[in-house]
């Protein structure tokens, strides 16, 4: 068929193109099922077979296309429908489709297929047809392990003959009802034991390990009755036996009488009379005897009869209850129920199995009946939903605008079909409303399909001098000598034909040829370019594909920046080249995109992962700065000192951080590292300013006190609030920062100086508030002096003649404390006075009185100078005297 065939007006479902045909398949509604059965089966392609029976919802069609077609994949997804149609996977399917798809599965004899239906259909009524067809043993055991349906794994379970699949349903089955229903037919020890132990069901584990217990148990109790002596039981009693017994004992009366009438012969008369009636008497109870054993015998025969009866009616109850014709199972069903009640009548005992069983299957026939009225109701209700929603569809296509002629004239087939075979429907109210509905859509369609008809033949006519102008166009082209303006002309003119391709028959065929034949006159020239075109085009391939290789080369590199720098050049590179051979543009586009992809990609997840270490370094380096800088201030020295060493060890282990941040938190780690070691340096001078700082605070505070402010003029009354408790911390804070030490001799004079300029202008200023305390300057000085007079008599009192003169003007009390301590201590009974003892007493003193002494509170400069002098002049003659006394 030459190239310009292709355009001329033909149905797209007969179209010779494949993909317009492919395309036409996947442009069909789901319900065109006639249209996508013809597909199905007659077209040539197998890809449009393919597609067309994936959308056919036709069991029956379906049937026939996995039956007959002649390629493996079509065929398979017929079957692969008919199980989804069965499983309803699809919206709007039902029961009487499954059910159907169910049929024509079992008609294909597919096992495999029935059996997953079987297994895992929603509706119990599939799954039981489907189960009906399986015949295969391990179809069955699956079936009987992974139905949903309890009835349906108990209904595979009985089917099962094989003890090996029986076996494996009781170990493997996941519900607890069919593993124990298959371990009731497991009858060995060591199968029970298996079950016992590799059970997925616990509750048939456990019945197997009780099951072995009672076998453990009566091999023991048999085991016992073997050993212990054998008692006979006797023989059931014969009915028999009791009437010999009475003829037995009627044959012993009349041995009796006899034996009497013989004893006494004087009445032999008598005894002949009485013999008589003896023998009368044998004779007819054996006649009776006789009668009631035939009256038993056949009451038992009717017995036995009438047990074999019931017997055959429950079978037959049975086999009523699964006759696959519903009416035949009722009608055989009733007759064996009347028979069953005249056997039944006149009997006490019947036997409960029998009744059970047939009471069983009326049970089963009555669900039958139940399911069946079920499921026409359910067929009339879908049948009333379908036919009401195509009522509601085609109601409004009559008054639609924009209807085109093809949705009307499948709208008004529908209407037709649906009339010509209304099925059954829940109440004639609802049947009457449809058919009214449905025909009067059919009466307002038939004229408006009519008309578009009419608008279609009037376009045909209007195509007809359409094509006439495409055919002198594609005339004109004969004069164009660029290829490549001259294809694509073509292609447009081509493009605008398919679109007026309906026109009158008489008409369309002679405007075909005369377009066809200017065509094949201008077309050889582009079919040279396009040759020209595609050995450019395959070169571009292999110029491409010689990229590819080379992108894939350097895919899996670790050379982050040159392998980037080389794959962004091929990809320059990669646009300088053409386009390549038609239908290899993604493929050769992909492969190359692939390779790119894949470098970047690694670089992007390397860099992740080195962003997220160096956020984590950045994490760990941030957190040393922080404690180096709260480091960097301290003036614990050497704990600091070795807390910045520890912190320098650890900054070493940790790796690097982002090249923007690594520099700025290494200068700010450096920084406080290096403030530290600068102020460690210079620790010494540090301390000294911050005991310098310490008084220097003390003194100004007390200026404070002492400065006469507004607030408190010179003549107020009034001192400030506390100002005694004030006074003496500054004065203890001060005695502690001079017990520090640390400042300069010549800063601490200057500093001594001002504080006690400082207090005594705040003693000066305030004396009431000091006066009788400890800061009360006349009374420290009192007290000053006479501990200087003390010292000064103590040391007069221990030197010779110079002393002497002292102790007469010393007062009668110090006079005699002092011989009351030489006294105490002289040896016993008026010893002299040991003179160590009386050095060692007189150096305690001076200790005393050098402690009290530095107890005492502030006094005026001058004074205070006057008296220490005189005070530690006192205290160190004693204390040389006290020396030499020891040498």
């Amino acid at each position: 068929m030459a190239l310009l065939d292709r355009f001329k007006a033909q149905p797209r479902h007969k179209h010779p193109d494949p993909a317009v045909r492919l395309a036409f398949v996947a442009e069909l509604p789901i319900d065109e099922r006639e249209q996508l059965a013809v597909m199905a089966r007659e077209d040539e392609e197998p890809r449009v077979r393919r597609a067309a029976t994936a959308k056919l919802m036709d069991p029956a069609a379906l049937a026939g296309v996995a039956r007959d077609d002649r390629d493996e994949a079509v065929r398979s997804q017929a079957v692969d429908m008919l199980r989804d149609i069965a499983l309803e996977a699809f919206e709007g399917v039902g029961e009487a489709e499954s059910l159907a798809a169910v049929e024509a599965l079992a008609s294909l004899g597919d096992p495999k297929t029935l059996a997953i239906v079987a297994k895992s259909a929603a509706r119990e009524g599939v799954a039981r047809a489907a189960l009906t067809s399986v015949s295969d043993v391990r179809a069955l055991g699956s079936i009987a392990r992974h139905g949903s349906f309890e009835a349906l794994r108990a209904a595979a379970l009985d089917r099962v003959q094989d003890h090996g699949e029986v076996l494996a349903v009781a170990m493997n089955s996941d519900f607890k009802d069919t593993a124990l229903a298959a371990l009731d037919r497991v009858s060995s020890r060591e199968d029970l034991e298996r079950v016992a132990e590799r059970a997925k069901n616990k509750s048939a584990a456990k019945r197997a390990r009780a099951s072995v217990r009672e076998m453990d148990a009566r091999a023991a109790a048999e085991a016992a009755a073997a050993a212990a002596p054998v008692t006979i039981a006797p023989p059931a009693p014969d009915p028999l036996d009791a009437v010999r017994a009475q003829i037995d004992e009627a044959s012993l009366a009349v041995q009796r009488v006899q034996d009497a009438a013989r004893a006494d012969a004087a009445s032999a008369q008598e005894a002949e009379r009485i013999r008589a009636d003896a023998e009368a008497s044998r004779q007819r109870e054996e006649r009776q005897a006789a009668e009631r054993l035939r009256i038993e015998a056949d009451a038992h025969k009717e017995s036995e009869r009438r047990h074999g009866r019931l017997a055959e009616l429950a079978a037959e109850g049975d086999a009523a209850a699964g006759d696959a014709d519903l009416a035949s199972a009722r009608r055989r069903l009733a007759v064996a129920r009347r028979e069953w009640k005249d056997v039944t009548d006149g009997i006490s005992a019947i036997d409960p199995a029998l009744a059970e069983r047939f009471a069983a299957a009326e049970a089963r026939l009555t669900a039958r009946d139940t399911e069946a009225h079920d499921a026409d109701a359910r067929l009339r209700r879908e049948a009333l939903a379908r036919l009401q929603q195509l009522a509601s569809r085609v109601d409004p296509l009559a008054a639609k605008a924009d209807l085109s002629l093809k949705a009307g004239e499948r709208a008004l087939h529908e209407v037709r079909a649906a009339l010509a075979d209304v099925p059954p429907l829940p109440s004639k109210r609802e049947y009457d409303d449809l058919v009214r509905r449905l025909k009067a859509a059919q009466s307002a369609l038939t004229p408006k399909v009519q008309e578009l008809r009419e608008v279609e033949e009037w376009k045909r006519f209007a195509n007809a001098g359409v094509q006439e102008q495409l055919c002198a166009r594609m005339e004109a082209l004969r004069a164009l000598e660029d290829p490549e303006a001259l294809a694509k002309e073509i292609r447009q003119l081509q493009e605008q034909w398919r679109q007026v391709a309906d026109v009158p028959r008489a008409q369309g065929e002679a405007l075909w040829r005369r377009f066809k034949a200017a065509h094949d006159e201008v077309w050889p020239r582009c079919e040279a370019h396009f040759a020209a075109q595609a050995e450019a085009r395959a070169a571009s391939l292999v110029a491409k594909a010689a990229l590819c290789e080379r992108a894939e080369a350097v895919s899996e590199s670790r050379n982050w920046i040159q392998t980037a720098d080389e794959i962004k050049r091929l990809q320059a590179e990669w646009k300088t080249i053409g386009p390549v051979t038609r239908g290899q543009e993604k493929a050769i586009w992909d492969r190359f995109r692939v390779a790119c992809d894949r470098f970047f990609t690694r670089r992007h997840e390397d860099l992740a992962q080195r962003k997220t270490m160096w956020a984590e370094n950045f994490g760990k380096k941030e957190a040393l700065a922080v404690q180096a800088e709260a480091l960097a201030q301290s003036t614990d020295w050497e704990t600091a000192a070795g807390g910045i060493k520890r912190l320098q060890a650890e900054w070493k282990t940790i790796g690097p951080v982002k090249k923007t941040r690594s520099e700025a938190i290494w200068q700010r780690f450096r920084g406080a590292c290096d403030l530290f070691f600068s102020r460690y340096a210079q620790r010494h001078d540090i301390a000294k300013a911050e005991r310098v700082a310490a008084r220097e605070a003390i003194c100004a505070e007390l200026e404070a006190l002492a400065v006469v402010s507004p607030q408190s003029p010179v003549d107020s009354p009034e001192p400030p609030v506390d100002l005694g408790l004030t006074v003496r911390g500054l004065r203890s804070k001060w005695q502690q920062e001079i017990a520090a030490r640390g400042v300069d001799r010549d800063r601490a004079i200057a500093i001594d100086e001002r504080f006690q300029a400082a207090f005594n202008g705040v003693l000066a200023r305030w004396p009431a508030v000091f006066a009788g305390t400890e800061l009360d300057p006349n009374a420290n000085r009192t007290r000053m002096e006479a501990l200087v007079k003390r010292v000064e008599d103590l040391a007069a009192s221990l030197f010779g003649a110079p002393g002497a003169a002292a102790d007469t003007a010393l007062s009668p009390t110090t006079r005699l404390a002092s011989m009351l301590k030489e006294a105490l201590a002289a040896n016993t009974i008026g010893g002299k006075v040991d003179e160590t003892s009386r050095w060692r007493a007189a150096q305690e003193d001076v200790r005393q009185a050098q402690a009290s002494w530095a107890r005492i509170g502030p006094v005026a400069e001058e004074t205070r100078r006057a008296l220490a002098d005189r005070f530690a002049r006192a205290c160190r003659r004693i204390t040389e005297g006290a020396g030499r006394a020891g040498r």
